[in-house]
């Protein structure tokens, strides 16, 4: 059975309109949180996902823009034709989350439980969430200063991608249910927003203005071929009678430009269901690192809510642990106010976490209107 969230969208499909849900059963989600996790049996496994360089020769990306500012993301065509070329070359290979979706009928947009979470598209509370870090910016440029952030559900990673560029002592951790989303479009995204930000003219690369749209195609061949030949990269490449680079060079090449890259210290990305990863921060002693915990459109099935309420209160830092910043340790959580259709919404989200009395939870923004947003603030209760 398959629900549309019914969002308002633009032409260029950066903001979903009416993505679809579809129940891995049959049967809307039942209208109270179920207190028992799902069996950890049937559940993505938790798994570090390393950064890396697309497997392609160029990447394209498109210009995100909000609050006078700027973010390359890459399109969803660029990741199809990737995805068409590993197949040419791994012929009759497992297919991802990604592509299994896509083959049902599915489109980026699509969330289908259990399988793949929609991560390929950019959803419309996120820019929220977005704008609200912008509006916030000189706080948290003192107070996440040398803290580490994580992103839940991060998908394209915006307000991740933004922390990165804006405070250069914060690390961020990015998770995202589907492996396949962190490879094809958050490390790319991660990549292009930083070290392998496009130079017009410069390094292969080009960026392209139509109207009040703006694209750019990032040259990877070109900074694989600078940095195994250097100067020489024109008279090597012009005795070849073919000019592309062998696999074997492509693969050195990324290795020498992923050890230069200073960006993936402050850079981790987690794929994995909640309850895995919950499982294995503990296991790891990692209970409450992160300063800031960030989500967007998570709580859209109340089946959903144990799961991250618990992950919340494994990651969340205590007060007691935060430098001397005076920054209060906090999960922000932009949703809709309602997900018709769905089970989940903000009212109930708000009483679960409420019932579980862990966190104290408030509404900190509201966009207004009937189809509201809202960012939803949790801190930890005193008596916890």
């Amino acid at each position: 059975m398959s629900f549309k969230f019914n969002f308002g969208v633009g032409s260029n499909g950066e903001i979903i309109d009416g993505a679809a849900i579809t129940e891995s059963s049959s049967g809307v989600a039942t209208a109270l949180p179920c207190e028992d996790p799902q069996p950890l049996d049937s559940a993505a496994p938790c798994e570090c996902v390393p950064i890396s360089i697309p497997g392609v020769s160029s990447a394209v990306f498109d210009a995100i823009y909000y609050c006078n500012q700027r973010l390359w993301k890459r399109q969803i065509d660029d990741v199809q034709f990737q995805l068409a070329q590993q197949d040419d070359m791994m012929g009759d290979a497992e297919d991802s989350a990604i592509k299994q979706a896509m083959a049902e009928g599915s489109s980026a947009a699509d969330v289908i439980k259990g399988v793949y979470e929609g991560g390929l598209k950019t959803w419309e509370c996120s820019m929220d969430l977005l704008s609200y870090l912008v509006e916030h910016d000189d706080e948290l440029r003192m107070s996440l200063s040398g803290a580490r952030v994580l992103e839940i559900g991060c998908g394209t990673g915006l307000p991740s991608l933004h922390i990165l560029k804006n405070i250069a002592s914060a690390s961020v951790c990015m998770q995202d249910y589907n492996k396949d989303v962190l490879e094809l479009v958050t490390i790319p995204n991660v990549l292009a927003n930083t070290a392998f930000a496009p130079a017009d003219g410069v390094m292969g690369d080009s960026v392209h203005t139509e109207g009040d749209t703006e694209s750019c195609e990032i040259d990877l061949d070109f900074r694989r071929t600078q940095i195994l030949f250097g100067a020489d990269t024109d008279r090597v490449i012009g005795e070849r009678e073919a000019p592309e680079l062998t696999s074997e060079e492509a693969c050195e090449a990324d290795s020498r430009l992923l050890e230069r890259l200073e960006i993936k210290d402050r850079c981790e990305f987690i794929a994995g269901d909640w309850a895995r990863i919950e499982q294995e921060m503990r296991a790891q002693g990692r209970e409450h690192s992160f300063g800031l915990v960030l989500s967007s459109e998570t709580i859209y099935d109340v089946d959903s809510y144990a799961r991250l309420h618990d992950l919340l209160s494994c990651v969340l830092a205590k007060p007691d642990t935060q430098p001397s910043s005076g920054h209060v340790p906090m999960a922000l959580i932009a949703a809709k106010s309602i997900y018709f259709g769905l089970s989940g919404s903000v009212l109930s989200f708000q009483q679960y976490v409420e019932r579980r009395g862990v966190f104290g939870i408030s509404s900190i923004w509201h966009s207004g209107g009937s189809m509201g947003r809202e960012i939803l603030r949790l801190t930890w209760n005193a008596s916890c």
